[in-house]
């Protein structure tokens, strides 16, 4: 029964963290350039959207790979998967924020020098978002082998 919970709360946290970085990329950080533009501002808000969705994800990812530990009814060889999915996302999630969004803050906008950047940050990015939905994918995978029994 503990398990069961575990297992529905770590979907739930991966989830959350999987959609706020969804939602950042296709839907406010679109929104917010329409509207703003490249601006300082628009710069500003974006820096710290990023670095946000980055603490509340490495948050979300120690919870969800603690709740792996104690699911019992799934094997030792997932719960590594899941676990080193979720630690290879947040290692990226730093990656972005202590060493690209530092240098983008300090290019100006609009130039060569920053759209490298944004590209360089577009991919780090995705790989974040990238591992977390293959953890969230490999959690609910689990559900259909394990959770009948």
């Amino acid at each position: 029964m503990l398990s069961n919970v575990l297992y529905v709360v770590r979907i739930v946290v991966l989830g959350l963290w999987v959609g706020a970085m969804a939602g950042f990329a296709f839907l406010f950080a679109p929104i917010a350039f329409a509207h703003i533009g490249p601006t300082a501002a628009f710069a500003a808000t974006i820096a710290a959207s990023v670095r946000a969705i980055t603490a509340m994800g490495a948050v979300a990812g120690i919870i969800a790979g603690l709740l792996t530990v104690g699911i019992r009814f799934e094997t030792l060889r997932r719960k590594i998967t899941i676990v080193l999915c979720i630690a290879i996302a947040i290692a990226f999630g730093a990656i972005e924020t202590q060493a690209i969004v530092p240098k983008m803050e300090a290019t100006p906008l609009m130039t060569a020098a920053y759209d490298a950047l944004h590209r360089q940050s577009s991919g780090v990015y995705s790989a974040v978002l990238i591992f977390a939905l293959l953890a969230l994918v490999l959690s609910v995978r689990s559900e259909r082998a394990y959770m009948s029994r």
